[in-house]
């Protein structure tokens, strides 16, 4: 529910969310918007019927529209400075999850991580034109590792300089102290999962 929480939804807002399956974020986000929308991309139509099952079990199906879509093809559907805010909650190698998932650690391999981190800063490079000046996007994953968080982050500002970073706030006042923008919580921080979420601005 973080990553949702950091994206300061307007009732009225038009949002992307780039990697929405199973949609527990999606409907999050569909319950905050009055006249808003939420489009809902996912590779698989399956998946996509999920979203869209749960939505209406929320009450909020008609505030959501879905489409079997790769988000790094994003410009295919949509055009530029059309959304207000944009949610990659992306996909990872989970590695945040290893507390209760402990059979990950043998899942993965470095060949899995550098894959997913290349897939990542694509979808981050072809979502960015469709975020609105002055519009927001949340990066967040399940893992911990820097390969697919902060590094992640550092290209994208390298190559998008009209986007700035911006503190990621929550609800309960997460790590208030902390040095950094972005949010890292790790699993024995909270007794929780690990999650990375971080947060910009378009200024240009």
């Amino acid at each position: 529910m973080l990553p949702v929480q950091s994206m300061d939804i307007h009732g009225d807002d038009y949002v992307l969310d780039a990697c929405a399956a199973p949609g527990g974020k999606t409907t999050q986000i569909a319950e905050y918007l009055a006249s808003g929308k939420v489009e809902a991309l996912d590779l698989h139509q399956k998946k996509l019927n999920k979203i869209e099952q749960n939505a209406a079990r929320m009450g909020v199906k008609d505030k959501i529209e879905v489409h079997a879509l790769d988000a790094r093809k994003v410009s295919n559907l949509f055009s530029n400075e059309v959304f207000d805010k944009i949610l990659v909650d992306a996909p990872c190698s989970g590695l945040g999850l290893m507390r209760r998932k402990p059979e990950i650690r043998y899942d993965k391999t470095l060949d899995d991580v550098s894959h997913l981190s290349k897939v990542q800063a694509e979808i981050l490079d072809a979502v960015a034109p469709t975020l609105k000046i002055g519009g927001q996007l949340v990066f967040s994953t399940c893992t911990i590792l820097n390969q697919e968080n902060r590094d992640n982050v550092k290209k994208f500002l390298d190559n998008h300089p009209n986007f700035k970073p911006i503190w990621v706030e929550t609800k309960q006042n997460l790590k208030p102290k902390r040095e950094t923008d972005d949010l890292r919580i790790y699993p024995d921080d909270y007794d929780s999962d690990g999650f990375f979420i971080s947060g910009f601005q378009r200024i240009k």
